[in-house]
């Protein structure tokens, strides 16, 4: 069975304060995204300069994870990225294939772009994937 947890960390937090929140599927974590009071966070952060506020998605203790954080800035909030997935990778200077893992990041990614990675990787469309973290 898939396990899947959604992990919450909010401006007030300490770095290792968060809180996890159960959810059955992973399609929850997106009724969470779109709950979140992401400007509100963001303001906060800046003034309580403690902590960005985060959701992470977690699947199966850590073999695959997303999270996505706010910074607010002169056109709003700017969200960093980064997401973990296991992939078949290019080996031996491309002529093979192994099992392996991808890792993307961005720094520059718009509120609803935050959005599309996570739906993207809930769906598995790793492809999709790849074109919004380049």
């Amino acid at each position: 069975m898939v396990q899947v947890k959604l992990n919450l960390q909010y401006a007030h937090n300490s770095h290792e304060e968060s809180e996890d929140k159960p959810i059955k599927l992973a399609e929850e974590a997106l009724m969470e995204f779109d709950d979140f009071d992401w400007v509100g966070q963001a303001k906060e952060a800046n003034k309580l300069q403690k902590c960005a506020p985060t959701l992470s998605l977690i699947i199966n203790e850590g073999k695959e994870y997303i999270w996505v954080s706010p910074f607010e800035n002169n056109n709003g909030l700017t969200f960093v990225s980064e997401c973990y997935f296991p992939c078949v990778v290019p080996s031996w200077f491309g002529l093979s294939k192994k099992q392996g893992t991808i890792n993307l990041s961005s720094q520059s990614l718009s509120l609803s772009d935050a959005r599309r990675v996570i739906e993207h990787f809930i769906k598995k469309e790793h492809d999709n994937l790849r074109t919004m973290y380049a």
